[in-house]
This record gives structure tokens, sequence and C-alpha cells, in this order.
């Protein structure tokens, strides 16, 4: 059985994260949650482990979002951290685990027909791709490395050569975005799963787990591993569209049901 780490940066766990958990003892993977402060009311069988010793930090890494700073940009830094460090799966805790995750030394999946997402990875220790992403650290500045051709120098003539810190960075420049482009480049792409494996609901439809009678967990197909429910998307749309309730109906409100405090 695969083991499985996250980390969690926050105060105490929503719903989502506790359902995600949940869904991934319950098949039996030993899970270890991370963070920098103690956490109150861990589900039951997650193991708690010291963040620090993975990826030191006096400080979060934020991407410099005008919305909302987000601490993405850390979790990116730190997952690459874990997998050089431990032997364990990294799991975004946005996900949903209906079946066992496979044990594998690569473990990815097509988030489109042409991106990998990160939010479920593992790459073996002596991967070259492995090796591009832990490059990535707190000082790093330059261009994202997926901006290619007439836009990079452009970026690199406005900054006058120095570029820009990695807080400046798009969302996903050290994500999906960098990771699909060093697996092509290192001929590690063949290995990501099909998109069904991990996304089979996609960032733009993310809004199908909170219609109504739209999903049942008996409709997941048999190749799909996992749901990604993508978080931030989902907390925002019950915010503007349902007053901050959970759609009864809904595939997240039977997914919360099933998955949320199975431990109690």
């Amino acid at each position: 059985m695969q083991d499985l780490g996250t980390l969690w940066i926050g105060g105490e766990l929503g719903a989502m994260e506790r359902a995600s958990l949940n869904s991934m003892t319950r098949l039996g993977h030993a899970v270890t949650l991370y963070s920098y402060a103690p956490i109150a009311d861990v589900p039951h069988g997650v193991r708690l482990g010291d963040a620090s010793e993975i990826l030191p930090a006096d400080r979060i890494l934020l991407y410099r979002d005008k919305r909302k700073p987000s601490p993405a940009l850390h979790a990116n830094l730190f997952r690459y951290a874990m997998l050089n460090l431990t032997d364990a799966a990294w799991v975004d805790l946005d996900i949903i685990a209906i079946r066992p995750i496979p044990r594998a030394d690569y473990l990815m999946g097509f988030e489109t027909s042409s991106s990998v997402n990160n939010a479920v990875l593992r790459l073996p220790h002596g991967s070259a791709t492995l090796t591009q992403l832990l490059s990535f650290t707190s000082e790093s500045r330059g261009v994202p490395p997926h901006i290619q051709g007439a836009r990079r120098l452009k970026y690199w003539i406005r900054t006058l050569g120095r570029g820009y810190p990695i807080e400046s960075w798009a969302w996903g420049s050290t994500g999906p975005k960098a990771l699909t482009m060093f697996l092509a480049q290192n001929a590690e792409l063949h290995h990501a799963r099909p998109v069904n494996a991990f996304y089979p609901i996609g960032v733009h439809d993310h809004d199908q787990f909170l219609e109504p009678g739209r999903w049942r967990l008996r409709d997941v197909l048999d190749e799909t591993i996992c749901l990604h429910l993508w978080g931030s998307r989902i907390r925002k749309t019950l915010a503007e569209r349902y007053d901050g309730q959970v759609p009864q109906g809904s595939l997240y409100a039977e997914i919360l049901q099933t998955f949320t405090d199975v431990d109690k």
C-alpha cells in the first residue's frame, strides 16, 4: 500500500480536508499530515509530521495574488522536498480517494489532454524532472521556465535582466506548468495516467460537484482512483451562489456525508 503525505497551513481542518484524509485512511493508506504548528482534532489514524523536517521555513511563501495571497507556492516546494526525502506520494487535501492509490515510482495524471497536475504526485528519487523541480527555492528569481520565445525575452528586458522573484510568478508556474514541461523534456511524460484517473471532473466543471442530482459516487468510473474537488473554486462558488451552504443532493454533499468524521 502506498504511503501518502500532505501539508496543512492554517488553523483547524475544514470538512473538506477531513473528508480527504478519511477517504485515504479508510482504504488502508498510512497518511502523514505535515504542519508547522499544532493541529487539533486530526482524524483518527492520521500521523502528524513536523513540516520543518522536510522544508525548514521562517516564513510561508505566498503567491502575490492581488485578490488573495496563496500558500500554494509553498505547498509546491514542500511536496518536491517531501518526494526527495521520503518514499511517500504527495496528495492535496482536496483529493478524495475512491479506490486505493497504487504504489508506483511515477504517480501523476493528466488534468487536460496537454497538462499534468501535481495534486497527486510521486516521482522516483532519480527522476530528472524531480531534480529540476527541486531547483525552485525561496530565493529563486527569473522568468518562469514555461514562458518561452519573445514573451520570455520581453520579461528579461522589462526587469533589466534580473527577472521576477518567485513569489511574483503566475499561479501554476512552479506547479502543473513546470511539471508538464520538465516531464516532456526528460521523456517522462508517458508515465502520466489518463485524465479519468484523478481529474474526471475538471477545474472548469468544478460546479458540477455542487449541482443537486448531477452526479453520485456510484457514477464514478471504474478507472477513476481519486476525485479532485478543486477546493478553492468550490469554496468560492459556495460563497457566491449558495450563501456558503452545501446544496443537498449534490455530489459534494454526498462526499462530506460519506467521508467526514467516519472515525467518530
